[in-house]
C-alpha cells in the first residue's frame, strides 16, 4: 500500500506491506524506497513492514525544515504512527495495537536517526538493526567532514536556483548519473539494480538534489547531537544488531554500546548492504522481533 503522510517537517512518501509486528526501514543518504524491494518481499510474509522517502527524497514532497535529529525523530514518529493505515479491513491479518513496540532499521546516516529515537523512545522500541552506518564510535564530538563543508558551501552560493526551468535538463541527467555512479561504487555487483525509468523520475527532481545536499551539510550537526544523547540517554535493553561488508573497529563500539549488542560482516556485500545481500537484512530484522 502507498500513501502519503503529513508532518511539519514536508509530505512524506510511505509505503507498508504485511501485517504483524511493525519494521520501520529508514535509508541513507540519497537512498530511496525502492533500494529495499527485496528486503520487503522477504519481510512481508512475517511482519508489517513500512518503509519512507525523508522530506526532500525519493517519493516525498519538498523539505519544509532543514534535516537536524530533532527533525528525523520527528518523522519517524510520524512513520511510527502511521503503521495502522490501510491496513484495516485489508484481509492482511492481525496488526500491531496503537503504542506497540517496533524494530527500526536504519542504513548509513539515518542509522544516527534511528539510534536518536530509540534513546528517546525506549518503551516503543523492540529492537534495533543498523545497516552500514556511519563509522562514528561514542565519545567523539562534531567531526570534520569535508564532504558537508563542500554541500554546505553549494547551498549557501545558491544550489536552490538549480530548480529552475534553465536547470531542468541538467537535473534530468545530472541526478540519475550520479545515482548510477553511486551505486556504482556502493554495491557488490557495481550496478544499479533499479529499473531506469524510475531512477530517471525520482533522482531527476531537483528537491531530491537539494535534500541530499541539506543532509549531507547537517553531517557534522546530526553526529555532535547524537553523541551528546549517548553520554546522557541509554539505550533501550532489546536486541540490537550491527551489518556491515567488512568488522572495523569503529563498528564494533558501535555494537558495544549495548550488553545485547554484536556485530555482524556480511559477506559478498559493500555499503548498499540491503542491495546485495537483503536475505541478511530480513533475517536480522526476524531476529530483532523475536520471530527467528
Amino acid at each position: 500500500m502507498r500513501t502519503t503522510i503529513h508532518t511539519p517537517a514536508g509530505r512524506l512518501h510511505l509505503r507498508a506491506r504485511g501485517s504483524g509486528p511493525v519494521v520501520v526501514l529508514s535509508s541513507g543518504l540519497g537512498g530511496a524506497w525502492f533500494d529495499w524491494d527485496a528486503t520487503v518481499a522477504l519481510l512481508e510474509p512475517h511482519v508489517r513492514v513500512l518503509v519512507f522517502d525523508r522530506p526532500g527524497t525519493g517519493g516525498s514532497g519538498p523539505a519544509l525544515r532543514a534535516p537536524s535529529v530533532a527533525r528525523e525523530v520527528g518523522v519517524l514518529d510520524a512513520v511510527v504512527g502511521a503503521s495502522g493505515v490501510g491496513a484495516a479491513g485489508s484481509g492482511a491479518g492481525p496488526v500491531a495495537a496503537p503504542g506497540a513496540r517496533v524494530v527500526l532499521v536504519g542504513h548509513s546516516m539515518a542509522a544516527l536517526h534511528v539510534e536518536a529515537w530509540a534513546r528517546l523512545r525506549p518503551g516503543r522500541v523492540a529492537g534495533l538493526v543498523l545497516v552500514d552506518p556511519d563509522p562514528v564510535a561514542p565519545g567523539g564530538g562534531r567531526p570534520f567532514d569535508p564532504a558537508s563543508l563542500v554541500a554546505g558551501w553549494a547551498l549557501r552560493s545558491g544550489a536552490h536556483r538549480l530548480s529552475g526551468r534553465r536547470w531542468g535538463a541538467v537535473l534530468g541527467w545530472g541526478g540519475p548519473l550520479l545515482r548510477r555512479v553511486a551505486m556504482a561504487v556502493t554495491t557488490f555487483g557495481r550496478q544499479d539494480r533499479a529499473p531506469g525509468r524510475l531512477v530517471r523520475r525520482v533522482y531527476g527532481r531537483a528537491p531530491v538534489g537539494l535534500a541530499v545536499l541539506a543532509e549531507l551539510a547537517s553531517f557534522p550537526e546530526q553526529v555532535a547531537r547524537v553523541q551528546e544523547l549517548r553520554a546522557g540517554t541509554a539505550l533501550p535493553d532489546v536486541p540490537f544488531e550491527v551489518l556491515a561488508p567488512a568488522a572495523r573497529p569503529e563498528l564494533a563500539a558501535i555494537a558495544g554500546m549495548s550488553a545485547r549488542g554484536r556485530l555482524v560482516v556480511v559477506p559478498g556485500s559493500r555499503h548498499m548492504v540491503h542491495v546485495d545481500r537483503p536475505d541478511a537484512v530480513a533475517l536480522a530484522v526476524l531476529r530483532a522481533a523475536g520471530l527467528r
